[in-house]
C-alpha cells in the first residue's frame, strides 16, 4: 500500500503440519479430540503469522485434506508433504518458499504452537534481524530439548536438522538460540499437562472453543 515501508526483515513462514490422524499421539484423550485439536493448534499458529506485517506469505506442508481445506479457505498457500519425516517436509517448503519469495528470507515453524501471538512472532524476528552472527537464529522449546522456530534471513542456505534432540542439531549447524524468546513462542503442546499449561498462558481462539466444544477439563484462560 502507497505510504507503507516494507518490514526490514521479511519472510516466507514454513508450517509443516502433520496428517491429523498421526498427529498428537500423546494426548490422553479419544482420538477424534486428538485431530480436533490438532487442528486448532495449527490453525492458532497460521493466524499469528498472517497477522505478522514481517511474515510475507505462509506456506502449509501437509497430505491432510482437511488441514488442507482449511488453511486454503484463509488464503494460505499449501503445498504437498509426500510422508518422508519431518525433515524432508521441511526441505520441500522451504524450497518452495523460496521459489514463491526469493528475495525474503524464511521461519520454519511448527503447527503445534497454539498460544502464539503476532506480538511473539514481530519479537522473534525482531531478534532474528539483529542476530550478529549472519548465519540465523531458532528457538528452543520450552524443555531446550527441541525447536519451535528456524530463522534465517534471504541469501542464507535454509538449513535445518530436525529429530531427536534438534535444539542441539540446529546449535551444532552454527544457528544461535535464541533463549529469551516469548513463552507463547516456544509452548509447544504434546500432552495433556502442556495443554492445561497452553490454556493457563493464554491459547488462540480457535484452541479454546475446541477444548469448551470438546468439554476438556482444563481451564480456559
Amino acid at each position: 500500500m502507497a505510504g507503507l515501508q516494507a518490514p526490514r526483515f521479511a519472510v516466507t513462514a514454513v508450517v509443516p503440519v502433520k496428517p491429523l490422524g498421526l498427529a498428537k499421539t500423546r494426548l490422553a484423550v479419544p482420538a477424534g479430540h486428538r485431530q480436533a485439536l490438532a487442528l486448532a493448534f495449527a490453525l492458532d499458529t497460521i493466524a499469528a503469522l498472517t497477522e505478522t506485517s514481517y511474515v510475507v506469505g505462509v506456506l502449509v506442508v501437509t497430505s491432510d485434506e482437511t488441514v488442507a481445506d482449511r488453511v486454503a479457505r484463509q488464503g494460505v498457500r499449501v503445498t504437498a508433504d509426500r510422508g518422508t519425516g519431518l525433515g524432508p517436509a521441511v526441505r520441500e517448503g522451504i524450497r518452495v518458499a523460496t521459489s514463491w519469495h526469493p528475495d525474503n528470507g524464511v521461519a520454519v515453524v511448527p503447527g503445534d504452537l497454539p498460544c502464539l501471538s503476532s506480538q511473539d512472532v514481530t519479537d522473534v524476528l525482531d531478534e532474528a534481524a539483529a542476530d550478529p552472527s549472519g548465519r540465523g537464529v531458532y528457538v528452543p522449546d520450552r524443555a531446550g530439548t527441541g525447536t519451535t522456530f528456524v530463522v534465517q534471513a534471504s541469501g542464507l542456505a535454509a538449513l535445518t536438522r530436525y529429530g531427536p534432540d534438534s535444539a542441539a542439531r540446529h546449535r551444532a549447524l552454527g544457528l544461535r538460540a535464541l533463549d529469551g524468546a516469548p513463552p507463547g513462542a516456544r509452548h509447544d503442546v504434546d500432552t495433556l499437562a502442556d495443554l492445561r499449561e497452553a490454556m493457563a498462558l493464554g491459547a488462540g481462539s480457535r484452541t479454546r472453543a475446541v477444548v469448551a466444544e470438546l468439554g476438556l477439563e482444563v481451564p480456559v484462560h
